[in-house]
Parts: structure tokens; C-alpha cells; sequence
């Protein structure tokens, strides 16, 4: 055993012995390759012979194999100990790496600083550590007896460590253009050694390599993305610009092809932060100034030939293609100054189809916009108070059966209506009341008596009984064409109209000049003569986006300057901004839940109340809708009306959540349904928050064991001629309750005796009583009655009623600070233009 080991001993000795000897091979312990042996001296012994040929083992640099990704994957790591001679020892890692041999020569230089020793011992330690510094310490791959070796520093070439390995085979990878696994070798290398030296050039070039594979594959979009995180890496990297410029050109064209020029501007504008000296930004700059500056010339021409409203909507499209244009900012006040349009970001038109028939946010914007009534709403204290555009004078006499109506002889030029005549009043006012004619309306009928004209500008009405309020009895348009003047002028005017336009009605305010899918354009019935020294309002675009947030991100941009719906989230939020203002609605709007008088499992009064004991009304309320918002803007309420009325009856209590009474009611319907609820069908406001809050109501009464499915708002649906629902959520905003409480039980059918035949006759007779009280008294205690009697028998499920918010930008004055609806006042809101945002425009 002895002997064994001697032998062992002599064996490394001669080995290290011709290592720091400087030869030119060394022995490495059980390689797996081997070179061709050496021709041998006949003269030489034979175990001179054997010595030479094991010495000569060992690889050279140039015949080592980069390690394959699964061996550097899943194989021990081994470093690559090169000797002057470029053979090669295979070797566990060594330390300290990395530049392992750059590593000790600074640290041998460096000890040549160290202080000076002040005593033996010392200056033996000194030069012990400083020798080690001329030494490697490495362990040869399997070797298993004496695997421990030192080795001089001069006699090492290169060290190439495994990571070394990891970025050759990267190198191979990156050349065959296997990107992915490259990505994922260089991830390894990461996650081994951070930093490592060369880590850094081999990702810069994977995505210059993964941006050049994704423009061949014209993905441009992505390719871009790898070309900013290069440029961020290595703003000089080789070939970038060139390449960021020959995507982004093809990005820009079919931006312009398809005239999404915002598109274009903001991939011009990340071009142009990475290399700004590119030629393709000065090449599309002139070719977009050119293109606007072609636009604006045919604005000048409209003119010219006083078309303002083409000049004005060509300008706004010069600043959409090149809002940097010196000449846009005049030519925008000069036009809009003459003929001022706002336009205003909504979630739906008036003109949307929706199997949603009853009336709806959309519906009363319009309404209000396109309609003057004789009488309207003018504010609200506890009562509605009235006023008349069109009167100046009304006094009722004979004790209420008669009133006297003087009309207004001129008008204000910021007026939009035709001038109204005494005739044109009473001739409409006649069809309302004579049977057989299509605008026959029974209510007003039992009013009125007769009307008369006594001259063009005063009429009288005779009444059979003595309305409530004369007001709210003519609280109407008049629908009808004017009979003493025409609303266009000369042909060749400005104010001439377009033959292919509608009709003009006395009570016209605004008309509908321009529909289409995503926007509805209304001009003034009667355009503002020439010469002043200001004009108002002339044109307003309702501009349709998909949801809210869209239409939010268009208010940011300019792209509009008004947002009629405000959630109550973002109300604190807007406030905080100075360029914008928000207004509050001077009535709230009330949601309803209101049940089909015709369906047969809701005339059950059990499953009603079970669908109403079934809400968290409070918690609906408070975590769905208003996010938990501080401010006071919504509350739970007991009829579908404002509650700050003095028709609304405050001791009527709450009915509060109750689950296991509506499980006990629901089983109660049940059983008088033969053992099964049907499934009940819901239509929606497409109101958002009326479709956020509808989804929590139709998860609370499925707890109780009662499907109700949402009938969707989609043209599909509005398309079915049998629309089968059961359940409305809808919203209001009543004014005048004792009026309009007959109309919105009936859901559409109106106020005729016809349409009471649905209900139970006690509910019959106090909609009749209410409908004939002739005093506000009487009429008062009748409908707060009523309201807890509909109340308790679940005729409807008033829910809550939540503050109406508007969001104007400070380029528009004029408005009420508590307007009643959203276009009060419209035709004198002052509004100057907004100049394009050239950060704004930039933005995707």
C-alpha cells in the first residue's frame, strides 16, 4: 500500500514539476479525448516513451468544442485553464472570477503599496500572501485521488470560465438566429452572475436581432418596443437609427392611409425622442404641413363663400393632421369666433337602437336640445317654478277657467326658434283636442274647452275644469311648421338651408343636420344673422364612445370639451383640475325598479316583495356606485322622485334588506306559481351605473332562488318585434309629480283612461282623484297617499337617487351653476376655441 502511494506521490510531483517548468504540455488525470500519439525516438525507452504520450493528452484551445445548451444546462460548470502552450486543463470553477488572471496581477500590483512591516513576522506574512498572488489554486475535473493542484500565474494564457462558455454558445445561437433560446441561455446567465463581462453586448444584440425578426414578420408594433429598450441601453448601438426609422416610416403610412393622424404624431414623436436627426421625421413633417396647409386653403375658400360651418370643421381637421401649423391658431379663432361649436363626449345618441323604449339619458338631451315647450322649468323650491319664452304675459281669469296668453313680438338674436304667432298655437293646440286626429291627446282634451285667437300675438283657452297649474298643462311643444314666416332666407344667403335638411317646427330649438353611427351633428333652427359682434352656440356634435373611459381619455386630449355623465368617483377628481370645471345637476337621478303590469308571475305580491326584500339597497349604493365616495351624492329614496320635493312624503320608512323574509316570500310565490318561478327577463337604462347596478340586483335575487336574465341594449334585441320583459330599471328626473306619476306607471302608454285597465282598481281611482284635484293642498296629500301606498304593495322599487354631475372644459362660459338639464341655457354658452395640445395630439 505503501508503494502505491509513493508511486502516486512521484506522479503529481513530475506533473507540477513540468507544469512550473514552463513545458509545453501537461498531464491531465482520465481525459476522455485524446490526441494522436507523438512519433517516437527509437533510441528512447519505452517508459520515456508512455511519459510523453500522457503528457500529450491534452487539447489545444482551437480544438475545444462549445459546450451544447444542454450541457451547459445540466452538467456540473467547468472553467477552461488555457497554458502558454494553448493546451487546455478542464478544471472546476476557479476564483476569483470573473477576469480571474486580471484579478491577481491587480492584486499583486497592489501589495506592492502595503504598508511597511515593522517586524519579522510580519514581512513573513507579507510574503506569503504576496506569493500566493503568483498562484492559481485549481481542481482538475476527474482526477480522483489528488485532484488539488497549484499552478504559477505566468504559465496561464486565458482563463474561460463557464459563463464565458454560456456567452460562445449565445454567440452561436444569436448566428443562427435562434432568438428564443438564446433569450432564454442569457436569463441562465443572469440569474448565475449578475453583470457578467460581454452579458451586456450579447442582449443589446438580441434586440437589435428580435426588432429585425419582427419587421420581417410586420409586426411593427413590437418591433418598435425592442428598439426602445436598445436605444435605452445603447442610444449608439450600430444600425438602430436606421432601423428605427424604416419601421416607424411603415407605422406612419398606414397611420395617414387610414387618417389617424393622432396615430401618426405619436409614432412620429417616439422616433423623434430616440434620434432626432432622422430624415424620416423632416420627410413627414413637410409632407403633414403640406397636407394641412392644402386644408386650411379650402377653409379660406368656404369662407369666402360664407360656409363657416365647412370653414370652421376644416380647420379643426388641418389641427388634427399637423397641429404644429403656424397658421392654424388664427384661422381656428377667426372661424370659431364666427361660427362656435362645441363638442360634447356621450356614451350613447338619442339615435341608438335599444329595445330600452322608455326614456333614457340620450333621449332627454335631446329633447331638450331639439324642443322649447310654451312652459318649462325654470328652478325648483320644493315646487317647480315656471317661465315661457315665448309669453310675456299669462293671467288666468273667471276664476281659473280662462286664461289670456300675450306672445313675445321679438326676439334676442341669440334666440335659435322661429318667431311664434298667436296662430300657430291654437291651430296646434286644436288637434290636441279634437278625436280622430293623430295628435289627439284624451288629458289635455278634459282640460280645454276651446281656444281662440284674438290676435296674431294673444290667444285665450277656455277650460272645462280648472287645471292644477296652468303651466304644467302646456308644458309642450308646439310641433308644427310656422305659418307667418319662413325660416330660410334668400337662396344664395348664408343663412339659406339645404333642402335635403327636416322640417323646421315653431318650437324648434336646435335640429338634427348630420347623423351617423358614432356622431350626431345639431346646427341652430335659425342661424344668427351676419354682422354682430359676437356669436353664440351655432353648432354642437354629440360624439358617441363605447364606454366612459374612452370617452374620458377624449376630454383629456381636446378631442371634446364637455362630458354630460360624471361617475361620482371621479367627481373629487376633475374638481382637484384647473381646466375644467364640474357642475351639479339641480335634480338628482332617480332609479326605479318598475314591474310589468302584464306579467303573470309579477301580479303575485309575494314575489314582488321578495324581489324587494332582496336588495342591500344601502350597500349597492354605497360600494358599487359611489366607490365609497365622501361626498353626499346619493341617497336611498321611497318614490321615483326627487326627494327635496313637497310631494315627496318623508315619513314613508325605508324598507330595509331581508334575507331570510325574502327566501320565506319567494317560496311563498312559488307555491302560488305552481312550484317554479319562471324566469324573469330585465330590461336597463343603458345608463352605466343603472347596468353596474343592475348586474348586483340580478346576483341578490338569484340567492333567493329567482333567475332574472338582462335583456341586452343591442340593435339585435331592439330588432324583435315581441319585446317579453318583466322588470324595467329605469331613470328619471320628475319635476312635477302630481303630473307626471300617471304617465310613468302606465310605462309609455300615457295618460288615457284606456291604459288604466292594467291596474287594480283602487290604484285606478287615485291616479283619477290625483288627476282631478284643483288645488295644490289636496293634490299634495294625494300623491304622498299614493306614494306609500305603491310603496308598501311593491308596485315599484324605488332604489336611490344619485346627484347628476357635468364636467365643462374653461374654454366654456355661460352655463347655469345648477342647471335643471344638461343644455340649459345652450344658445348662450360663450365658448372660445380650444388650440391643439401638441403633447395631446401626440398621444396614441
Amino acid at each position: 500500500m505503501s508503494n502505491l502511494t509513493n508511486r502516486s506521490l512521484c506522479f503529481s510531483i513530475l506533473v507540477l514539476v513540468l507544469v512550473l517548468s514552463g513545458s509545453t504540455s501537461v498531464l491531465a488525470q482520465k481525459e476522455n479525448q485524446s490526441d494522436k500519439p507523438t512519433k517516437s525516438d527509437p533510441t528512447k525507452t519505452d517508459s520515456t516513451q508512455t511519459e510523453e504520450e500522457e503528457v500529450t493528452l491534452l487539447p489545444k484551445i482551437e480544438e475545444m468544442q462549445v459546450p451544447s445548451m444542454n450541457d451547459l444546462l445540466k452538467k456540473p460548470p467547468v472553467d477552461w485553464v488555457v497554458l502558454e502552450n494553448d493546451r487546455v486543463l478542464i478544471v472546476e470553477p476557479i476564483y476569483p472570477r470573473p477576469n480571474t488572471l486580471q484579478q491577481l496581477d491587480l492584486a499583486l500590483k497592489e501589495s506592492y503599496s502595503w504598508p511597511k512591516p515593522k517586524s519579522k513576522a510580519e514581512i513573513d506574512e507579507q510574503r506569503k500572501m504576496r506569493a500566493a498572488f503568483n498562484f492559481i489554486q485549481l481542481t482538475l475535473v476527474d482526477e480522483k485521488e489528488n485532484p488539488e493542484y497549484q499552478i504559477q500565474r505566468k504559465s496561464v494564457k486565458q482563463v474561460v470560465h463557464h459563463e464565458d462558455q454560456i456567452l460562445m454558445r449565445i454567440d452561436e445561437l444569436l448566428k443562427s438566429n435562434q432568438l428564443r433560446l438564446a433569450f432564454e441561455l442569457l436569463l441562465v446567465l443572469d440569474r448565475k452572475h449578475r453583470d457578467w463581462p460581454g452579458f451586456n453586448q450579447r442582449q443589446q444584440r438580441l434586440l437589435f436581432l428580435e426588432a429585425k425578426d419582427k419587421q420581417k414578420l410586420k409586426q411593427f408594433e413590437i418591433a418598435i418596443a425592442f428598439i426602445e429598450d436598445l436605444h435605452r441601453r445603447s442610444p449608439e448601438y450600430p444600425g438602430l437609427s436606421q432601423l428605427a426609422g424604416e419601421v416607424i416610416d411603415v407605422l406612419i403610412k398606414q397611420s395617414v392611409k387610414e387618417e389617424h393622424f393622432r396615430k401618426a404624431h405619436f409614432f412620429l414623436k417616439r422616433l423623434g425622442s430616440m434620434f432626432p436627426r432622422q430624415k424620416v421625421i423632416a420627410t413627414w413633417e413637410e409632407s403633414l404641413l403640406a397636407r394641412s396647409n392644402t386644408i386650411l386653403n379650402n377653409a379660406d375658400q368656404q369662407a369666402k363663400q360664407n360656409d363657416y360651418q365647412s370653414a370652421i370643421q376644416s380647420a379643426m381637421d388641418a389641427s388634427i393632421v399637423w397641429p404644429i401649423n403656424p397658421r392654424l391658431r388664427e384661422s381656428l379663432l377667426r372661424y370659431h369666433n364666427r361660427y362656435p361649436v362645441i363638442n360634447v363626449g356621450v356614451l350613447e345618441t338619442a339615435f341608438d337602437k335599444t329595445p330600452f323604449f322608455l326614456e333614457r339619458n340620450s333621449t332627454r338631451r335631446h329633447r331638450k336640445l331639439t324642443q322649447i315647450p310654451l312652459f318649462e322649468v325654470a328652478r325648483i323650491n320644493q315646487t317647480p317654478q315656471y317661465q315661457s319664452r315665448f309669453f310675456e304675459q299669462w293671467d288666468p281669469t273667471d276664476l281659473g277657467r280662462r286664461a289670456d296668453f300675450i306672445l313675445r313680438q321679438s326676439y334676442a338674436s341669440w334666440e335659435s326658434h322661429p318667431t311664434m304667432m298667436a296662430a300657430d298655437i291654437t291651430e296646434f293646440l286644436r288637434k290636441k283636442i279634437t278625436p280622430g286626429n293623430s295628435q289627439y291627446d284624451e288629458r289635455f282634451d278634459s282640460y280645454v274647452q276651446s281656444i281662440t285667437a284674438t290676435s296674431p300675438f294673444t290667444f285665450s283657452i277656455f277650460f272645462d275644469r280648472v287645471p292644477l297649474r296652468t303651466e304644467r298643462l302646456l308644458t309642450l311643444p308646439i310641433e308644427a311648421k310656422p305659418l307667418w314666416e319662413t325660416v330660410s332666407t334668400d337662396i344664395n344667403s348664408e343663412n339659406a338651408r339645404n333642402p335635403k335638411q327636416p322640417e323646421i317646427f315653431v318650437s324648434n330649438r336646435f335640429i338634427v343636420d348630420e347623423q351617423t353611427p358614432n356622431q350626431v351633428r345639431y346646427v341652430r333652427a335659425v342661424p344668427e344673422p351676419t354682422g354682430l359682434r359676437d356669436y353664440n352656440v351655432a353648432q354642437i356634435n354629440e360624439i358617441r364612445y363605447p364606454n366612459f373611459e374612452k370617452s374620458f381619455q377624449a376630454l383629456l386630449l381636446g378631442e371634446v370639451s364637455v362630458l354630460p355623465f360624471l361617475p361620482a368617483k371621479l367627481v373629487s377628481y376633475f374638481q382637484e383640475q384647473e381646466e375644467f370645471n364640474v357642475v351639479q345637476s339641480a335634480i338628482p337621478l332617480s332609479h326605479v325598479l318598475q314591474f310589468n303590469p302584464e306579467s303573470k308571475p309579477l301580479k303575485i305580491i309575494e314575489l314582488r316583495r321578495a324581489l324587494a326584500y332582496a336588495i342591500n339597497r344601502r350597500k349597492i349604493l354605497t360600494d358599487t356606485l359611489l366607490h365609497q365616495s365622501q361626498l353626499l351624492n346619493g341617497r336611498l329614496i321611497t318614490a321615483p322622485y326627487y326627494t327635496g320635493l313637497q310631494a315627496y312624503n318623508q315619513q314613508v320608512p325605508q324598507r330595509e334588506y331581508n334575507f331570510p323574509l325574502a327566501v320565506a316570500l319567494a317560496v311563498a310565490s312559488q307555491k302560488k306559481l305552481g312550484g317554479n318561478i319562471p324566469t324573469l327577463h330585465m330590461l336597463c337604462d343603458p345608463n352605466p351605473e343603472a347596468q353596474e347596478a343592475a348586474k348586483e340586483l340580478i346576483n341578490a335575487w338569484s340567492q333567493i332562488g329567482v333567475r332574472v336574465t338582462l335583456i341586452p341594449n343591442t340593435p339585435v334585441e331592439a330588432e324583435k318585434k315581441s319585446l317579453n320583459w318583466d322588470i324595467a330599471y329605469r331613470t328619471v328626473t320628475m319635476t312635477e309629480p302630481v303630473m307626471e306619476l300617471w304617465p310613468f306607471l302606465t310605462v309609455g302608454k300615457g295618460a288615457q283612461i284606456d291604459s288604466l285597465e292594467i291596474f287594480p282598481d283602487w290604484l285606478r281611482l287615485k291616479l283619477i282623484e290625483l288627476d282631478e284635484a284643483t288645488d295644490w293642498e289636496t293634490a299634495t296629500a294625494l300623491i304622498k297617499r299614493l306614494q306609500l301606498q305603491l310603496y308598501s304593495m311593491a308596485h315599484i322599487v324605488p332604489l336611490w337617487e344619485i346627484d347628476q354631475f357635468h364636467v365643462f372644459r374653461t374654454n366654456i362660459k355661460g352655463y347655469a351653476d345648477r342647471p335643471l338639464n344638461f343644455y340649459d341655457n345652450v344658445e348662450q354658452w360663450v365658448v372660445t376655441p380650444v388650440f391643439p395640445n401638441v403633447d395631446a395630439f401626440t398621444q396614441k
